[in-house]
C-alpha cells in the first residue's frame, strides 16, 4: 500500500477542520491554505475528494468555511488513505501473499487510528477570526424559534463601525496601492 503525502496533507487538513469543529468554528480554505503552507489550488483537489467521500461539508456565506461532515471518531486513517489513494490491489507475484497480508495488516492498523485520536495527540491553535458554525448555528437557532415575539423596544440607530479586511476584488487592490504610493 502506497501512502503518499497527499494522504498526510489530508489528514493534517482533516485535523485542523476537526478541531475547529470542536469549537464551533467553520474554517476557510485560504485559512487553511495558510496554515498548512499550501496552495488553494492543491487544497481544492484534497478538499473535492473529501468533500465526495462524505467527510467534510461546506457553508456558504461570510461567515462559511469548511466543518465536519460527521464524528471525528468515525474518520480512520484508512478511510483518508483510501479516499485519497483509491483501493489498491497487489500486484501478481511469486510473493503476492505476503504482500496481501501486509496490506491486511496496514489497514487493521489504520483502521484503529481516528481523527479523535489524532486530536486527543495534537495541539491545533484555534482561529477565533472565522466566525463559521457558532453564527451558522446561531441562525439557524433564531430560525426555528416558535415562540411570541416579546415586547419590541425602539432603539435609537447606532452606527456599525465596519472592520477593514483589505481590498475585495483586484481592481479595489489596484486602486489600494495606487494609494499608498502617494
Amino acid at each position: 500500500m502506497r501512502i503518499s503525502s497527499k494522504s498526510k496533507i489530508a489528514f493534517n487538513v482533516l485535523l485542523d477542520i476537526a478541531a475547529h469543529t470542536a469549537q464551533g468554528y467553520a474554517i476557510s480554505m485560504p485559512l487553511i491554505s495558510k496554515r498548512q503552507g499550501l496552495s488553494l489550488s492543491y487544497l481544492e483537489i484534497i478538499f473535492a475528494v473529501l468533500k465526495s467521500a462524505g467527510m467534510i461539508q461546506s457553508h456558504r456565506g461570510p461567515g462559511g468555511g469548511y466543518s465536519l461532515a460527521t464524528k471525528p471518531e468515525n474518520i480512520s486513517l484508512k478511510d483518508i488513505v483510501i479516499a485519497i489513494e483509491g483501493e489498491q490491489a497487489p500486484k501478481e507475484d511469486l510473493s503476492a501473499d505476503l504482500w496481501m497480508n501486509l496490506q491486511v495488516f496496514m489497514h487493521e492498523q489504520m483502521a484503529d487510528i481516528t481523527l479523535k485520536h489524532g486530536l486527543q495527540q495534537s495541539v491545533i491553535q484555534i482561529e477565533t477570526s472565522t466566525r463559521g458554525l457558532a453564527s451558522i448555528q446561531a441562525k439557524e437557532k433564531t430560525r426555528a424559534s416558535t415562540q411570541a415575539p416579546a415586547k419590541l423596544v425602539k432603539k435609537s440607530p447606532s452606527k456599525k463601525v465596519k472592520q477593514i479586511l483589505g481590498p475585495n476584488s483586484i481592481f479595489s487592490f489596484g486602486k489600494y496601492l495606487r494609494m499608498r504610493k502617494v
